[in-house]
């Protein structure tokens, strides 16, 4: 094999475990709109969020202090540009929480996964960046499948749907800024150790405006759900997100996201008693097959410079684990 096609073939491996690190992303985010659903049985929004992005920021920047020791190498710039990712994530998230107090678990996983035509939509007008008409068919696609998800009738939407809208226009500016910015990161997990701490700061004065702060916990399933969402979520989920956008089109990633909406369904069917009929299945399975024909229509992918070094054989049996000891050794 010529140095060519050796490139091009790390190109696209690399390219392929961005996509299944996507993949496991997008379980971790569908089974946090469960573990939010056990956190509202004893917290407000406001509560959950800030007991989240605590955990992530503190666990985070000390995993990676105890892994690498202090390090002010890009630090100053990852925290500058963390805080406009931290504003729109913290902003995405309270929306959604909100809303979760009023609509399934299933069905916010489904509202919020309207940005996967958000995201080429909104470049395209704000940013003017060209795009592929299939993304736009792929989109149209997927969003057929999250009206027959919901019965194909809007008739019964409530104010919890709403504020889940709100939350799925947050998350396409998300995955626009992560995208636009993700060449010029130093370190993706101290990014996201970052862009935790700034949701935090951003939302904790919003315990100024409740008239009392809930201790009391009912039992180990809220906790639970908020470890879940400070690590799993957050920690590792978004660490995935900031990581695999330097290598995927923002169309592409947004399209994997959208994956966290069936596996929503699914944990909401284990775990929460949340049925779908035969007619939401299929809407489902809809949205699967657009993500899928999306990942093999596109072949954009962005050229980070790690991709060398991530050409070396793991020896570590878990990928996922390997890349965070990459990032959080180099």
């Amino acid at each position: 094999m010529d140095l060519k096609n050796r490139k091009f073939g790390l190109k696209l491996l690399t390219k392929k475990k961005a996509i299944l690190e996507l993949i496991f992303a997008g379980c971790l985010w569908g089974f946090g709109f469960v573990a939010a659903v056990w956190a509202l049985e004893a917290f407000t929004p406001a509560e959950i969020l800030i007991y989240r992005f605590l955990i992530a920021s503190v666990i985070g920047e000390l995993l990676y202090l105890v892994v690498r020791g202090p390090n002010l190498k890009s630090a100053k710039s990852d925290f500058l540009k963390a805080l406009p990712a931290g504003a729109i994530l913290g902003g995405l998230l309270l929306l959604q929480t909100i809303g979760l107090k009023s609509t399934t678990a299933t069905k916010s996983g489904f509202i919020t996964s309207l940005y996967v035509i958000l995201v080429p939509l909104f470049n395209s007008w704000f940013l003017k960046s060209a795009q592929c008409w299939q993304n736009f068919v792929f989109a149209l696609f997927a969003l057929f499948g999250t009206f027959i998800l919901v019965d194909a009738n809007f008739n019964n939407f409530n104010n919890g749907d709403l504020w889940t809208f709100g939350c799925a226009i947050f998350a396409t500016f998300h995955i626009i800024y992560i995208g636009k910015i993700s060449g010029k990161i130093g370190n993706s997990f101290r990014f996201n150790n970052f862009q935790s701490f700034w949701s935090l700061m951003i939302l904790l004065p919003l315990l100024f405006f409740q008239d009392s702060i809930s201790w009391k916990i009912p039992n180990i399933r809220v906790w639970a759900g908020i470890f879940s969402l400070g690590l799993g979520s957050s920690v590792i989920a978004f660490y995935i997100q900031i990581r695999a956008q330097k290598i995927l089109s923002d169309s592409t990633a947004s399209m994997i996201f959208l994956l966290e909406s069936p596996f929503a369904a699914l944990f909401g069917f284990l775990l929460l008693n949340e049925r779908l009929n035969s007619f939401q299945i299929l809407g489902a399975l809809i949205i699967l097959v657009a993500s899928i024909l999306q990942i093999l229509f596109d072949p954009s992918a962005k050229n980070p410079p790690e991709i060398i070094s991530e050409s070396r054989p793991q020896q570590d049996p878990s990928p996922i684990l390997a890349n965070v000891k990459k990032d959080l050794t180099t």
